[in-house]
């Protein structure tokens, strides 16, 4: 059966653990190696924490033989985006420049997954300081999309190894960060679910950080379940005799109705992707949803906001980093020095007057969605290019990261819940994701949705 183990859901993994069908210890043991003989170039992951892993496990093992298990999780491995402190070890931003850091303490997503029962397998490859959606990291090498065996394609970004980690088999899940939509584009490049959290929903202490405005976390899981499971984990609703987790079950395709925006993220499509995400919605109204088309001005709004200011969360960056990147600034990759360079150029005035403007924009969007449903879009507009034409061709990486980044960032900018989840594969057998996009603090009822259209997705 541990041939299978790495093909199971999380949950499944949890609820065989229950039953003593497996023992916490084996699993443990079982990804460990998988690591070490698949990553062999340590791209996916940038450090494992075996002693950790294997002192977790055992706690979990003992806790199923006696009956007091933390959560349906208890004792499942899970992979940590290098921007999460760990106990004593490098938490590094995915930066040579920050090699030499070490956490005093866990974050606190960490130390509530731990009270879940979860065990950390390590850290994960990320694009330096979480700058880029394409994943790309010459300095610790750049993990391949696993879906195109004969050319070496983005996984996304810039949570890179934790969603190549999972689709590799080598973690049950991966917990991530979502700044501009680092948790659903290497989700949906890697046939995986993303869930975008809603700002200051979970906490960001001892998480390493791109913009003090919009960064938020949020799990990589194999399906909606197991991403309303680890959401629970990471919102602190496991352990200590709370278990809580969404309520998943009784959703009804037939009552659910989804917007189309008329206008943008259905633009300029890769000819693979929108084929796949256009049958996806003629799947899902053929099961019964109600599928409109609706004007979202507040789309157009945004991009004129972003194009007039310049992506402001870059000054951010900038006041977080630069003392590290200036003192060895040769230890950066080019394009990302350059981003965060661009940052300290920016006047405050223009800084604040771009978040005074999405503060009234934002309410808008959130208003419209109420009167015409949750939007549905591609997660991404076009399919992953070969790492090689972009690793050394800065206007190709800038051209690919404005358009990976399109439809995603407008959640970030705007203040909402997000989640991708799989609807086909384009023309090169790489899977393409379909993004539902709601109001704040809608999580629970988007994973609702999303868990009766998920079969219908699949088919």
């Amino acid at each position: 059966m541990t041939s299978e183990w790495h093909d199971m859901s999380a949950l499944a993994l949890g609820d065989g653990i229950g039953r003593g069908e497996i023992d916490a210890n084996e699993l443990c043991e079982h990804f460990l190696a998988r690591i070490e003989r698949i990553d062999t170039e340590h791209d996916i992951y940038l450090r494992t924490t075996p002693e950790r892993a294997r002192a977790e496990a055992a706690a979990a093992a003992e806790r199923a033989r006696k009956g007091l298990r933390l959560s349906p999780l208890d004792g499942v491995p899970i992979s940590w985006k290098d921007l999460f402190d760990t106990a004593g070890d490098v938490t590094g931003h995915g930066a040579k420049v920050l090699q030499e850091r070490v956490a005093a303490s866990d974050a606190t997503v960490v130390a509530r997954a731990g009270r879940a029962g979860l065990v950390c397998l390590g850290k994960t490859n990320q694009t330096e300081f979480a700058f880029s959606i394409l994943g790309i990291n010459p300095n610790y090498g750049t993990p391949a999309n696993p879906f195109d065996d004969d050319v070496a394609r983005l996984p996304g970004g810039s949570t890179s190894g934790g969603a190549v980690s999972l689709a590799r088999g080598l973690a049950a899940a991966a917990i991530g960060s979502d700044t501009g939509g680092s948790v659903r584009v290497p989700a949906a490049w890697n046939g995986l679910v993303g869930l975008k959290t809603s700002f200051g929903l979970l906490p960001l202490k001892g998480v390493l950080g791109l913009s003090t405005s919009m960064d938020t976390v949020g799990p990589l899981t194999r399906d909606i379940a197991d991403a309303a499971a680890l959401f629970s984990a990471l919102a602190g609703r496991y352990g200590a005799g709370n278990s809580h987790a969404p309520d998943l079950a009784g959703a009804d395709a037939a009552r659910l109705g989804l917007a189309l925006p008329a206008k943008l993220v259905w633009e300029n499509l890769d000819a693979g992707v929108e084929r796949a995400a256009r049958g996806a919605v003629a799947r899902l109204e053929a099961a019964g949803v109600t599928i409109s088309e609706a004007e979202i001005p507040q789309f157009a709004e945004i991009e004129e906001l972003i194009s007039h200011f310049g992506p402001f969360h870059a000054a951010e960056c900038h006041a977080l980093w630069h003392v590290y990147i200036e003192a060895r600034p040769n230890l950066v990759y080019r394009p990302i020095l350059e981003r965060i360079r661009l940052g300290g150029k920016m006047p405050a005035s223009e800084v604040e007057g771009a978040k005074q403007s999405i503060r009234k924009v934002a309410p808008a969007l959130h208003a419209r969605i109420r009167e015409v449903g949750v939007l549905a879009m591609p997660t991404i507009a076009i399919s992953p290019p070969a790492i090689a034409e972009l690793e050394n061709d800065m206007e190709a990486w800038m051209a690919a990261n404005i358009m990976t980044l399109r439809n995603t960032r407008l959640g970030n900018f705007l203040d909402c819940t997000a989640l991708t989840l799989p609807c086909g594969k384009d023309d090169n057998g790489i899977p393409v994701g379909l993004m539902l996009m709601a109001p704040p603090r809608w999580e629970e009822r988007l994973l609702r949705m999303a868990s009766a259209m998920e079969p219908i997705l699949l088919k």
